[in-house]
């Protein structure tokens, strides 16, 4: 009996908290900023809460605590929260980073061109190979590999093709070391960001979006 109660007590301690479902209001008018005096290597990313974090305390003002309690969040969380904004938003300012504001929550498609299909080798846009990588809750949930219909592709721009192709599969995010104008505007105007990062490692790589 009193092993059965000492059990139980250990469970009800030792349960993990569900996690609370932040409250965002803010809908970002712009989701991509960056210097126009150089041209920056790579991309940093605020989240949708941070960027509501910077929102309430430094526009309108607010306290740690009634912030919080804005966002349907602890205190802990919130402070934790605030800092990584702010410190990211430092680390573009001072570096000349962009910054890429990530609005979807929960789950979201990258695509990464690759020379290997098995292996994630890091490339232009006309490698063979495009990888799409599925985060959800912030966990690498799933990835396939497709061919890259620009591999040795001569008749065809980049920008016109490429677009159309991730957009298909649903691809928030194109993850590359250098992009040209036009790819650029033709992939924002599907609803897919670029982002630039001089190096990728499959393992790190939800870290980038935390």
């Amino acid at each position: 009996m009193i092993k059965s109660l000492i059990n139980n007590f250990k469970e009800l301690n030792y349960m993990p908290r569900e996690k609370l479902e932040r409250k965002l209001n803010l809908k970002p008018v712009s989701k991509y900023f960056g210097p126009k005096d150089i041209k920056a290597s790579e991309d940093v990313v605020l989240l949708h809460e941070e960027l509501e974090a910077i929102h309430l305390m430094d526009s309108f003002c607010m306290y740690q605590e009634d912030a919080a309690k804005k966002m349907n969040v602890s205190r802990a969380t919130f402070a934790r929260i605030i800092k990584s904004a702010r410190k990211k938003i430092s680390l573009a300012l001072i570096t000349g980073k962009n910054i890429k504001v990530h609005e979807v929550k929960n789950e979201f498609r990258i695509a990464i061109c690759s020379n290997k299909q098995d292996e994630l080798v890091y490339a232009e846009p006309d490698a063979e190979y495009i990888w799409i990588i599925l985060i959800k809750d912030y966990k690498l949930a799933s990835q396939s590999c497709i061919k890259n219909p620009m591999y040795k592709n001569e008749n065809e721009a980049t920008c016109n093709v490429l677009p159309d192709v991730l957009y298909d599969y649903k691809v928030n995010y194109f993850m590359l070391n250098d992009i040209d104008y036009d790819l650029k505007i033709s992939l924002i105007a599907k609803g897919i960001y670029p982002m630039l990062k001089e190096k990728i490692e499959l393992d790190s790589l939800v870290d980038i979006f935390q």
